[in-house]
C-alpha cells in the first residue's frame, strides 16, 4: 500500500481552552474541554450536542461567539460544510458584539479553517491574516496565534512555498513556546519534519533528510518527558512516522530497521487502543506492517496486516470510502502476484465500488460548495443593497436638514430685514444718492484690487505646481535610475568577491545594450502624473512596498516582460509571478488585464 504520511494536521479543537480561561465564563471552559475529549475519542455526534446544549443556557457574547465557531470547526471536519457555514455566521456576528478582540480573532480562526476546507486558500490566508490582526501585540493568548500561523503553514504547504512555511511553521514554535505547551511543541517538530521530507523528495539531499529524522526524535522526546501533556493523536503521528522513516528511508539491516519500526508501532497501538487517537490512523499502523512483509517477501502476511487494518477502520465511525479503496487496491495488487485472480477481482470489483462512493461522496460536498458560495454572494448583495440604502437614507436626511436650515436662516433674515427698513427707512432715503455713489466708486476699486490679486495669487500657485511637479518626476527618476544602478553595483562587486571577471564583463556589456533602452524610460518618466504613488496606495487593497511601486511604474510604461526583468535582473518568470501577486494586492480577479488597469488610473 502506498503509505499516506501523516503530517501533524490543524486539529481545529485540540489543547485550547487552558490558555482561554480568561477570556470566557467558567462553563464556557468546562463545556470545550469536554469537547475537546469528546473529539478526541472521535464522537463527534455527542460534542455537537453538548456545544447545543452549552449554546442555549448563555447569552454571553464572547462565550457565543467561541461556542459557535467550535461548532463551525466540527461540522466543517465531519464534511457538514453548510451546518459550518451557518454557525460560522453566528460566531462572526456575536463577535462584533464583544470588545475582544480574541473573541473576533477565533471567529475568523474558524473562517479560515472553513475556506481551507472548501479548497479557497487565498481567503484562508486572508482570514488567518484579519484573525492575526486582532490578536496583534497581546501576549496573553499565543494559543491562538499558533493556530492562525498553522492554518498558514497549511496553506502554503499545499502551494509548496518552501520559504512561507518554514516563516510560518518557525512563528508556530515560538508560540508553542510562550504557551509552555508541549502538546503544540510536539506538533511543531512534526511539520517540521514534514517540511523537511519534503525539500528530501525534491532535492534528494541527505542533510534534509537527517533533518526531517531529527525533529521527529524532538516530538518523541517530547513525549518521554512529558507523556501526560502529549495527545493521543499527536503521539500516535509521531510514531507512525519515525515507523514509516525505517520502512521507506532508513539503511540499516531489514531486521533492525522492522524491529525499530515494529516497536513504534506497538506505542501507536496502545493508544489506539485506548481510544485516544483517531481509528483512521489504524490503516497506517498496518499499511507500514504490511509494507515490511512485502519487503521480506511474505504477501499473505502483507495481505493479512492489511484485512486487519481494514478491519479496524471499518469497525470505527464515519466513512472512510477513499482509505478503504486504497486498501482493497493494494490487496488486489498482492492476490495477483500471488496469482489468486478470484480474490484479486474481488478486491478489485470492491476497490471500484468504494471509488464509486468516494465519487458521490465528493459530489455531495461539491454541491455544499456551491450552495455556499451562492448563499454567500446572495449575502454579500443584500448586504450592498443595504449599505447603499442606508447611505442614500443618510444623503436624503442630510439634505432635508440642510433645506430645513436654509428655510430658517431665511425666515430669520427676512424678519430682520423688514425690521431695519421700517426702522430707517426715512433716513436711507436721504443718504441712499450718496451713498450709492460711494459705494460704486469703493465696489470698482475694490474689484480692480481683488482681481489684481487673484491674478498674482494664481500665477504664484502655477510656479509653485510646475516647481513641485517637476521636483516629483526628478525625484521619481532619480530613485528609479539609482536602485537599477545600486543593483548592478551590488552584483559587479559580488562577482569581484568571487573573481568572476567573465561575468563582470558580461554585466558592463548588458549595461551598455539597456543604456538606450533606459534613457528612454527615463523620458518616459519624467512624464508620469506627480501624484503616482500615492495614486497607487489609494487603488490598492494591501499595504505596496518600494518594489511594487517600482513595478508599478515599469508596468505603467508599458515596458515588457523581459525589458523589466534585465533592469532588475530577475527572471522572467519572476516579473510574471510578481504581476499576478500585485494583482491581488489591487483587488483584481485572474481574468483582469494589470496593465490595462494602471493605464486607467493615470
Amino acid at each position: 500500500m502506498k503509505l499516506i504520511r501523516i503530517v501533524p494536521l490543524l486539529f481545529f479543537l485540540l489543547q485550547c481552552s487552558l490558555a482561554w480561561a480568561q477570556y470566557i465564563s467558567q462553563a464556557t471552559h468546562a463545556t470545550l474541554e469536554k469537547i475537546e475529549q469528546l473529539q478526541t475519542r472521535n464522537k463527534s455526534q455527542e460534542a455537537l450536542s453538548t456545544l447545543q446544549e452549552a449554546i442555549g443556557e448563555t447569552d454571553s457574547p464572547d462565550d457565543l461567539a467561541y461556542l459557535y465557531a467550535y461548532q463551525s470547526g466540527l461540522y466543517t471536519s465531519m464534511d457538514s460544510l453548510l451546518a459550518g457555514k451557518r454557525t460560522l455566521d453566528l460566531s462572526l456576528e456575536h463577535a462584533q458584539h464583544t470588545s475582544k478582540k480574541t473573541s473576533k480573532a477565533v471567529a475568523y480562526r474558524a473562517k479560515a479553517y472553513l475556506n481551507n476546507r472548501l479548497n479557497l486558500p487565498d481567503e484562508a490566508v486572508k482570514d488567518a491574516l484579519i484573525g492575526l490582526r486582532y490578536v496583534d501585540g497581546n501576549d496573553e493568548d499565543p494559543i491562538t496565534k499558533y493556530h492562525l500561523n498553522y492554518l498558514l503553514y497549511s496553506v502554503y504547504s499545499k502551494w509548496n512555498d518552501e520559504e512561507k512555511m518554514e516563516k510560518y511553521i518557525r512563528t508556530c514554535g515560538q508560540y508553542a513556546l510562550r504557551a509552555n505547551s508541549a502538546n503544540l511543541q510536539a506538533n511543531v517538530n512534526n511539520g517540521l519534519s514534514s517540511m523537511y521530507l519534503a525539500r528530501y523528495r525534491k532535492k534528494n539531499r541527505k542533510d534534509l533528510l537527517d533533518s526531517s529524522y531529527h525533529y521527529l526524535g524532538e516530538a518523541f522526546s517530547l513525549y518521554q518527558n512529558y507523556p501526560e501533556k502529549i495527545s493521543g493523536n499527536t503521539f500516535v503521528i509521531t510514531c507512525i512516522n519515525l515507523a514509516n522513516y525505517y520502512l521507506d528511508f532508513s539503511s540499516e539491516d531489514l531486521a533492525v530497521r522492522k524491529n525499530k519500526a515494529f516497536d513504534y508501532l506497538g506505542l501507536a497501538e496502545e493508544k489506539l487502543n485506548n481510544k485516544v487517537a483517531f481509528a483512521y490512523m489504524w490503516i497506517n499502523v498496518f499499511g507500514i506492517k504490511s509494507g515490511f512483509a512485502k519487503l521480506e517477501g511474505n504477501l499473505s502476511l502483507a495481505e493479512q496486516y492489511l484485512l486487519q487494518g481494514l478491519g479496524q477502520l471499518m469497525r470505527g465511525d464515519g466513512n472512510y470510502f477513499k482509505l478503504e479503496y486504497l486498501v482493497n487496491k493494494d490487496l488486489a495488487e498482492i492476490a495477483q502476484k500471488k496469482n489468486d485472480l478470484k480474490s484479486a477481482i474481488t478486491y478489485q470489483q470492491q476497490a471500484e465500488e468504494l471509488l464509486k462512493k468516494s465519487f458521490d461522496e465528493q459530489q455531495l460536498l461539491n454541491a455544499q460548495k456551491l450552495e455556499i458560495q451562492y448563499e454567500t454572494e446572495k449575502k454579500d448583495q443584500q448586504l450592498k443593497l443595504l449599505n447603499e440604502r442606508a447611505e442614500f437614507r443618510k444623503r436624503k436626511n442630510y439634505l432635508y436638514g440642510g433645506i430645513a436650515v436654509a428655510l430658517l436662516f431665511g425666515l430669520v433674515f427676512m424678519f430682520s430685514s423688514y425690521r431695519f427698513k421700517l426702522r430707517y427707512s426715512m433716513e436711507r432715503e436721504r443718504k441712499l444718492q450718496q451713498e450709492k455713489e460711494d459705494a460704486e466708486r469703493t465696489m470698482a476699486i475694490q474689484i480692480r484690487l481683488e482681481k489684481e490679486e487673484q491674478a498674482r495669487l494664481k500665477a504664484e500657485q502655477e510656479l509653485l505646481d510646475l516647481k513641485r511637479q517637476q521636483l516629483e518626476k526628478e525625484a521619481l527618476t532619480n530613485s528609479l535610475i539609482i536602485e537599477h544602478k545600486n543593483e548592478t553595483l551590488k552584483q559587479i562587486q559580488n562577482r569581484i568577491q568571487e573573481g568572476d571577471a567573465g561575468h563582470i564583463q558580461k554585466l558592463l556589456k548588458e549595461e551598455m545594450l539597456l543604456r538606450a533602452d533606459f534613457e528612454d524610460i527615463k523620458m518616459q518618466i519624467q512624464d508620469l502624473h506627480p501624484n503616482f504613488f500615492s495614486r497607487l496606495s489609494e487603488k490598492s487593497v494591501q499595504k505596496l512596498t518600494p518594489l511594487d511601486l517600482r513595478y508599478c511604474a515599469y508596468l505603467h510604461l508599458k515596458m515588457t516582460t523581459k525589458q523589466i526583468a534585465q533592469v532588475l535582473h530577475v527572471a522572467p518568470q519572476s516579473v510574471r509571478m510578481f504581476k499576478y501577486r500585485l494583482k491581488q494586492k489591487f483587488g483584481l480577479d485572474k481574468d483582469s488585464d494589470f496593465e490595462e488597469f494602471l493605464q486607467e488610473i493615470f
